[in-house]
C-alpha cells in the first residue's frame, strides 16, 4: 500500500498539483498549487477491489483544481441556492452575502467523488460547508456541519 501512495504522491508532484505531498495512513495530502487550499487524495483501498491507478486520482484532482472560473461561479451559485432554500439559514449568525463569505479550505479527492470544505466565517462561524461532487465534478449535495474534529481535520 505504501508503494502505491508513494507513487500517488510522486504523480501529484510531477503534475505540479502539490509541491510537498505527505503520505499518512491511507491518503496523500499537501497544499494545492498556488493556493492556500489543502488537497487530500484518498484512494480508499479498503473499499476498492483493485487499487486505483495514481494517474486516475491525479486526473480527478487536476480537473477540480483547474475548474474554469465560469464553472466555479456556477457551482458556488448552486451551493448558495441550495443552502438558502434549506433550513440551514436558521443557524446564520451574521447576515452577509454567503457567496462572498465562502472560503475554500480543502479538497478531498476520492476515486468516485470529491468533497469540498468551505469556511463561511460570517454566516456559519462554528460550522463548515461541505459540498460533494461526483467523479465528473458535478454538484451532488451540500450540508452545513458543526465544526467537529473530523471536519476540522479535513480542512487542515
Amino acid at each position: 500500500m505504501t508503494a502505491s501512495l508513494t507513487a500517488l504522491a510522486e504523480e501529484l508532484t510531477r503534475r505540479g498539483l502539490v509541491a510537498s505531498p505527505e503520505v499518512e495512513d491511507t491518503f496523500v495530502y499537501g497544499l494545492a498549487r498556488d493556493a492556500e487550499v489543502m488537497l487530500n487524495v484518498d484512494p480508499e483501498p479498503e473499499e476498492q477491489e483493485v487499487e486505483p491507478e495514481p494517474a486516475a486520482l491525479a486526473d480527478l484532482a487536476q480537473r477540480v483544481l483547474s475548474t474554469p472560473t465560469a464553472e466555479w461561479k456556477v457551482l458556488l451559485d448552486r451551493v448558495v441556492s441550495e443552502i438558502e432554500e434549506s433550513d440551514e439559514l436558521d443557524e446564520v449568525v451574521e447576515t452577509a452575502e454567503l457567496r462572498e463569505d465562502l472560503v475554500l479550505r480543502s479538497v478531498i479527492v476520492f476515486i468516485d467523488a470529491v468533497l469540498l470544505s468551505f469556511d463561511a466565517p460570517k454566516q456559519f462561524p462554528d460550522s463548515s460547508v461541505l459540498v460533494q461532487l461526483d467523479a465528473d465534478v458535478a454538484f451532488e449535495a451540500v450540508e452545513v456541519e458543526p465544526d467537529e474534529e473530523l471536519v476540522r481535520r479535513l480542512s487542515m
